[in-house]
């Protein structure tokens, strides 16, 4: 049996739906989910946690220059950012992490987007998700799909990434998920999860999980 795929799962910044947000993950029992905050997993970098993952999944939205409450903590966690991709674990950009620290060109880059900043949004409404690409290890065996999901207006990824899903929504950013390289690391980036109508769909479940498969080199 194969070892299962560790996962650190950063959050802050922004509220979410906890209960729905950690139920999602604890019904995928192949993979070690652990749950942290930014300056812990930062931290991790000295204590020798951080070598253990195979996949960071980021689901943080700190902005306005606002790392941590203790500044002590500033540089450790801007050091962490900027080695992201030196080794091999995955980076999976989820939701509204897109938009998190939005005056660092590293984020920039490990998400494959110059823009991103946000110029339009809406609350949770219908949208559909079309797949682009049916062959790729995130989107293989997966339909076009609707659930109920915030809506994003920012910038399409620049030249070089794969696009996986789209959107005909007319007030919707058209690329909802890319992946590309970042230095030595997979990356997928997908914009949708504001809440249980996309942890409780179980297309976009799928996605989740092939997308953590796919960046720990499992497929």
């Amino acid at each position: 049996m194969a070892e299962k795929i560790k996962v650190a799962v950063v959050t802050g910044g922004h509220p979410f739906d906890v209960p729905s947000f950690r139920d999602m993950f604890n019904r995928m029992s192949d993979f070690d989910v652990y749950h942290q905050d930014l300056d812990n997993w930062a931290s991790s970098k000295r204590d020798g946690a951080y070598a253990m993952y195979d996949v960071f999944v980021f689901y943080n939205m700190h902005t306005w220059g606002i790392l941590s409450v203790r500044k002590d903590m500033d540089q450790r966690i801007i050091d962490a950012l900027n080695e992201l991709g030196d080794a091999t674990q995955g980076i999976l950009v989820l939701h509204h992490a897109l938009l998190a620290f939005p005056d660092m060109q590293v984020w920039s880059d490990v998400c494959n987007a110059q823009d991103r900043k946000l110029r339009g949004f809406k609350r949770p409404e219908p949208i559909r998700t079309l797949v682009g690409d049916r062959e790729h290890p995130i989107t293989k065996g997966l339909d076009d799909w609707e659930t109920t999901d915030e809506i994003f207006l920012i910038d399409t990824p620049t030249r070089g990434s794969s696009v996986l899903l789209t959107t005909d929504h007319p007030e919707s950013m058209p690329i909802l998920g890319w992946a590309h390289n970042y230095k030595h690391a997979r990356v997928f980036c997908y914009q949708a999860g504001h809440d249980r109508g996309a942890f409780t769909n179980p297309s976009y479940q799928k996605v989740l999980r092939q997308g953590i498969e796919w960046l720990a080199g499992r497929t």
